[in-house]
């Protein structure tokens, strides 16, 4: 693994412990903010670790720059690669994307429930990654 992809990784598994703290922080608070952060805390998490697939498939660096790039390049791993498509990562960076960054952080459109479960989601995610990698 070069040490791109490790930096990736270990960004990736940072930010979603972080979002699971201030996850907490909102379940002992309930301040909108806390909850907010949890969110896109775990939106950054799936953009690590899809950037760590990515470079360590061979993608040059500045395709993952932008949400576009990784969004693009990801649906043309997954029509190359059997399996990334298996994990259905791209419909799973979507999701995430959308319930995370988009409803909860941007809007303030949630249930709390239902982004514990994303965050749930986010750790998977990140775990289905380096198992492509053949780190775990």
């Amino acid at each position: 693994m070069s040490a791109e992809v490790a930096y990736y990784i270990f960004e990736a598994r940072k930010f979603s412990e972080a979002s699971m703290v201030e996850f907490k922080l909102w379940e002992k608070e309930r301040k909108d903010e806390f909850i907010r952060n949890a969110a896109e805390k775990g939106w950054n998490a799936v953009v690590q670790a899809t950037n760590a697939l990515l470079i360590a498939k061979g993608y040059p660096e500045e395709v993952v720059r932008s949400h576009k790039g990784r969004r693009l390049t990801l649906e043309e791993l997954e029509l190359k690669d059997p399996k990334v498509a298996e994990k259905g990562l791209r419909d799973r960076f979507g999701a995430r994307e959308h319930h995370l960054h988009v409803r909860c952080f941007y809007e303030g459109e949630y249930l709390p429930e239902k982004i514990e479960e994303d965050l749930l989601k986010v750790v998977k995610y990140i775990d289905d990654v380096e198992k492509i990698l053949g780190l775990r």
